[in-house]
């Protein structure tokens, strides 16, 4: 297991990237950024991050995009995502959803709530690996 987990923070909002990025640092973790949806997908191949925060509203490829297209290649199909956005509409999440998000926060969000969703999902991505790794006992 790792001792330090490490989070691809997307967003175009560079002050928004460096907010949550300060306050994750001091969480214990490990931050890696991307400011547009090309450069997520070479930054998961480079870094191969715990979780990806992805904001839906970025320039030259979508949050939506970038995430069925991380969750449609078998190298980083196993990438856990946090979408992250102003977007609140019941529309906006199912989309995010179905295209794999395992979940979605809106802006502005508590620091504390953005800390407890990364961690269930850290503790959810350990329990599939974990179930993975029985699996083929």
């Amino acid at each position: 297991m790792k001792t330090e987990r490490k989070i691809l923070i997307a967003d175009d909002d560079q002050d928004f990237r460096e907010l949550i990025a300060d306050y994750l640092v001091e969480k214990g973790f490990k931050i890696v950024e991307a400011c547009d949806g090309h450069e997520v997908f070479q930054k998961v191949l480079d870094e191969n991050p715990d979780i990806i925060i992805l904001d839906v509203m970025m320039p030259r490829m979508n949050g939506i995009d970038v995430c069925r297209e991380l969750k449609s290649d078998y190298r980083t199909r196993d990438s856990s995502i946090v979408m992250l956005t102003v977007k609140n509409r019941l529309s906006d999440k199912l989309t995010a959803y179905v295209a794999g998000a395992q979940r979605y926060l809106t802006k502005p969000c508590e620091m504390q709530e953005l800390d407890d969703c990364i961690r269930t999902v850290l503790s959810q991505r350990e329990i599939n690996i974990f179930q993975h790794r029985q699996d083929y006992r």
